[in-house]
């Protein structure tokens, strides 16, 4: 039994990352008729109904504890995460703020330790740690070489971290007796009503949302890439934990990085080889010497 939840666990992360590397160019995509907040709330929506069509009752009351945290975990995970991540692809490539997106689990293991104490870090977290780094400074060089701007991938990078406090939450959610469904509904609904002080000037372009490419790229983004796939993410964390499912985000960058070539014809660069080898080497270094404390 203990042997069947790990792999369904490890499954249900494999196909969300498989869905997640490519959202970063069908957000790009958008972005030529969206603006960062329009796309995030307009996916954002379609998520919820999609959802909430399956499973009506996800968002009954749990305790203003558990609402809390599903709050937090919207406004981490969704909202400052999204904000950040779209607004990124705006000025650096998607391949360059996926790969610095991918350092996320540094940030999950990291809170782990300083906020739940559920992980222990040793030497190769810290080495890891700094090889990563090193990786996003190439790219960074890579960017104004390219006349990208570097702010790109320092909200990647911000969105990095948003997410790690969002994973801290999600654990929490789930200690508190939520199932994934209810889990992600919440989550979506907080994110929405947190999202709205952000939306000066936003614009229901039902024209540009009429175009079949930019329908299609919402459709994936709203249904498979968030209700699906968070749903499917919290189920994983739950099965196999919060770091060890985290450690399947290294795999976004070349999941990305293939779909930018094929799909928008984004050019892969020595620096961003160069950039992944040392940001992917120091995550996978780092959870060498990550392990979840027992109990």
């Amino acid at each position: 039994m203990a042997r069947h939840r790990a792999l369904t666990g490890h499954l249900c992360a494999i196909a969300v990352i498989l869905m997640w590397g490519l959202t970063f160019v069908s957000s790009k995509v958008l972005l030529a008729d969206f603006t960062p907040v329009e796309i995030l709330f307009d996916r954002f929506v379609v998520a919820l109904l999609a959802l909430l069509a399956i499973a009506p009752k996800a968002l009954r009351f749990h305790g203003w504890r558990a609402e809390g945290y599903a709050a937090l975990a919207g406004l981490f995970g969704i909202t400052i995460y999204f904000v950040c991540e779209n607004t990124a692809l705006i000025y650096s490539s998607s391949a360059n703020v996926s790969l610095i997106v991918s350092m996320a689990p540094l940030f999950v293991a990291l809170l782990n330790l300083i906020i739940d104490r559920s992980t222990h870090l040793g030497w190769p977290f810290a080495l890891g740690f700094l090889l990563a780094m090193s990786g996003v400074g190439v790219l960074t060089l890579g960017s104004l070489e390219l006349s990208l701007n570097p702010l790109g991938d320092a909200l990647a990078l911000a969105a990095a971290v948003e997410w790690g406090l969002y994973s801290l939450c999600l654990v929490k959610l789930q200690r508190l007796g939520l199932g994934s469904v209810e889990i992600t509904a919440k989550t979506f609904l907080y994110s929405l009503i947190l999202t709205v002080p952000l939306m000066g000037g936003y614009e229901l372009k039902w024209e540009r949302l009429c175009d079949p490419t930019n329908a299609l790229n919402l459709l994936f983004l709203g249904v498979l890439a968030s209700s699906l796939c968070f749903f499917a993410w919290s189920h994983a964390v739950a099965l196999i934990g919060s770091v060890r499912t985290n450690i399947y985000i290294y795999a976004i960058p070349v999941i990305t990085a293939a779909g930018a070539t094929l799909l928008i014809a984004e050019p892969i660069t020595m620096h961003l080889i160069l950039g992944a080898a040392l940001a992917l080497g120091g995550l996978a270094l780092s959870q060498a010497g990550t392990r979840r404390k027992a109990g």
